[in-house]
């Protein structure tokens, strides 16, 4: 199979099936091999957890970039173009580096039945396998023990705080979720954010005798005292004046990740230059504010719990709550009803999406006060501030709608 263009490419991706999932890594494997990508040059950092895995992963590339590293950066979703998903240096790749890339996999690995996520990252491996770049950041799919990014070798793994999401892939439990993601361990060093005791134990035993740091560890009066030479770095809120407040513990996680490999690689960690980088570097989609709109793809409990212990913290009031979600995403009653504390109204817009909730049974579940809009143009039709969340599906189509508003 050969693409023509980029369009022609895209055709063939959509119809893998975005959300299509087949458990296992022997395609993977397979086309590893066949593309001779099992082993990659650069150092490569495996990102896994269930939330803050993106601004983790980006933190990480960014502060990688700005102590003069080439660097990849792998991550998924996307919000409005797959090319979003795969960064060299910091910038996405031009509609016909893809093209050639696709072809390059498809040439050697049309046979293997490659998924929709599975083909991104054997391409993005073999993009990065061309750029000559020391670090590669892979941000993890879905789970760890399958996850397609878990086919190659790495030298760090990163463990993001781990909540309930995908209980429907990964197990009905908190405690099946993280022996999943535990797979990401005991190949090589680590290092793990907040965890419950449960999770934490079950992240000791997987890890298998590997070093396994933790940002707790690191917790001081205020912030996080990260060890980096000659001096810890001290991390505080008052560095981050722009970020909500619980990205103080994905820079945290970040930061313990860069000053890991800074001592394993012999590469420079400035704490000055680390902060001005933190300071400026931004998510769409990530609490971001749009004049009277915020948007945030907060969209399991712990994201949405996150989201509204900042905005209470703050004294934010909306006039209105645009929610939408994914049918197989877990609703907490409690914290729908501390979102709807934090609003006049409630707008259920239709998504355009299969696996999206029924509006009407999403509206019900907020009670009497919550509508129904034909679309997310007619939900923000209004005066007043708006409180955008629920799902970074529901980010992406407000990004598709405002195009200027995306930061790449």
């Amino acid at each position: 199979m050969t693409f023509a263009s980029f369009a022609d490419f895209e055709a063939h991706l959509d119809s893998l099936g975005l959300f299509s999932i087949q458990l296992g890594l022997s395609r993977m494997h397979e086309a590893l091999g066949l593309l001779g990508l099992e082993h990659p040059r650069a150092v490569v950092v495996h990102v896994v957890g269930t939330n803050g895995k993106g601004s983790t992963s980006g933190f990480l590339e960014a502060l990688a970039r700005a102590h003069g590293l080439r660097t990849g950066l792998y991550i998924s979703p996307h919000l409005v173009g797959v090319r979003e998903r795969i960064r060299v240096c910091g910038r996405m790749l031009p509609e016909e580096r893809w093209t050639e890339a696709a072809n390059e996999v498809m040439a050697a690995c049309s046979d293997v039945g490659l998924t929709y996520f599975e083909l991104l990252t054997v391409m993005a491996l073999s993009i990065f396998a061309h750029e000559g770049l020391d670090l590669v950041v892979l941000e993890a799919g879905l789970g760890g023990t399958h996850d397609a990014t878990c086919a190659v070798a790495a030298d760090l793994a990163v463990m993001t705080p781990v909540g309930m999401d995908h209980e429907h892939i990964l197990g009905p439990t908190l405690a099946d979720i993280a022996r999943d993601k535990s797979g990401a361990l005991g190949r090589c060093p680590a290092v793990t954010g907040a965890q419950s005791s449960d999770v934490q134990e079950i992240f000791r035993r997987a890890a298998a005798g590997q070093a396994l740091l933790k940002l707790e560890d690191c917790r001081v009066e205020g912030g996080f005292s990260i060890p980096a030479d000659p001096a810890p770095m001290l991390l505080t809120p008052a560095l981050l004046p722009d970020h909500p407040p619980y990205q103080l513990e994905n820079v945290g996680l970040a930061l313990l990740a860069w000053s890991h490999l800074a001592r394993l690689r012999g590469w420079q960690f400035d704490a000055a230059l680390c902060t001005q980088v933190l300071g400026r570097t931004r998510f769409s989609g990530r609490f971001c504010r749009h004049g009277r709109i915020l948007v945030d793809g907060a969209h399991n409990p712990m994201g949405l719990e996150a989201l509204c212990d900042a905005l209470a913290g703050a004294g934010a009031h909306f006039d209105r709550l645009v929610f939408q979600s994914m049918r197989d995403k877990t609703l907490d009653p409690a914290i729908l009803k501390r979102l709807q504390s934090l609003v006049d109204e409630v707008v259920i817009p239709r998504l355009g999406l299969e696996r999206a909730c029924d509006p009407l049974e999403l509206a019900s579940r907020f009670g009497s006060k919550a509508r129904v809009a034909a679309d997310l143009a007619e939900a923000l039709a209004a005066n007043g501030t708006i409180l955008l969340c629920g799902s970074l599906y529901l980010a992406g189509a407000y990004y598709e709608l405002y195009p200027e508003h995306l930061e790449l």
